[in-house]
């Protein structure tokens, strides 16, 4: 594939690194997932679930290359003015029991700071993330994928009850929702805790009521349970437009993440961050590549880059209104 010759051949020419030496403009990546392994598992999304070598790869070349901050130390430098060149932050969408067990300790082996951004109703509800249920895997499509946002708004109860599984969502500890427990433990250890919603649904989709619902309540829930007061906001599947960056900003958030590509320079809308969402296959080059900011964008008639997540491929045509929804994010 084109990609494969591409990304190798940037760093090998070193444009990679001259970009990212240059770029006053920081670096947000967007994990999921860690699982113990040298492999991606086969069970859940696949693209979601980094296994464990790979990250001990990425955080080791990362603290190289970058100097790696907090997102409130990155947004603060937005908000002051001052340099981003090779400025990086860490991220994971979802809270993830393989993040406290597997990602975490990497993490502070490289002293390398992070935020969580946690779903409320996830950590109590006893259930995996309706992408990762098998029934959803058997049948899923892109465009089965775009149905399920636009018609049931992104509710995963809704989603399961219209299959009517029958198979047992039997995965893994690690790929399921970690307990409030062990998320507020890992705050108490400096850990940072966002917001990712209260049920991870399509929030431009929802009502007023709705939407505020999602934003705060899910706030309080989760500063209730860990004893954080969480300042950043996560927007489920990507989605977003004028109306929800609004009531974020009313109901006082510092920032928010999107699933946008790209980085984070002057002028940087705090309000609509931009990231690099990495998907569990990634190449070390491709990785390179896109942190530095050059990213492949293939046209709708050319086949899917394997590189890129099969997620994101399946929302690039996203409903209008929709700032690239993407499924599990």
């Amino acid at each position: 594939m084109l990609s494969r010759l591409v990304y190798p051949g940037l760093g090998a020419l070193g444009l990679s690194a001259l970009a990212r030496r240059w770029s006053n403009a920081g670096a947000i990546l967007c994990y999921h997932n860690v699982v113990d392994g040298p492999a991606p598992p086969r069970t859940g999304e696949a693209s979601l679930h980094l296994p464990l070598r790979a990250f001990q790869r990425h955080m080791r070349w990362l603290v190289n290359h970058y100097q790696v901050v907090s997102l409130g130390e990155l947004v603060g430098r937005l908000e002051q003015r001052r340099p981003l060149r090779q400025i990086a932050a860490v991220t994971f969408d979802d809270a993830y029991l393989g993040v406290f067990l597997h990602a975490l300790p990497v993490l502070r082996a490289f002293q390398i700071p992070a935020t969580v951004f946690v779903v409320a109703n996830a950590p109590s509800g006893g259930q995996p993330f309706w992408w990762d249920h098998p029934a959803v895997q058997a049948v899923a499509t892109p465009q089965r994928r775009r149905a399920w946002l636009a018609e049931f708004r992104g509710d995963g109860a809704a989603i399961l009850r219209s299959l009517a599984p029958t198979l047992e969502s039997a995965l893994p500890r690690c790929q399921q929702p970690a307990d409030w427990e062990t998320i507020a433990q890992a705050a108490r250890g400096g850990l940072a805790i966002g917001v990712h919603s209260r049920t991870h649904r399509v929030l431009p989709t929802l009502s007023d009521v709705e939407l505020r619902d999602e934003l705060v309540t899910s706030r309080e829930m989760i500063s209730r349970e860990t004893g954080t007061a969480p300042e950043f906001f996560c927007y489920p599947y990507g989605a977003w437009n004028t109306r929800v960056r609004e009531a974020v900003r009313s109901v006082g958030y510092r920032g928010a993440a999107t699933l946008d590509y790209g980085l984070n320079g002057a002028g940087a809308d705090q309000l609509a961050l931009r990231r690099v969402n990495v998907p569990a296959g990634i190449s070390d080059a491709a990785l390179d590549a896109w942190l530095a900011g050059f990213r492949l964008r293939l046209p709708a008639s050319r086949d899917p880059d394997p590189l890129l997540e099969p997620r994101e491929i399946a929302h690039r045509q996203a409903p209008v209104g929709w700032k690239r929804a993407e499924l599990g994010g």
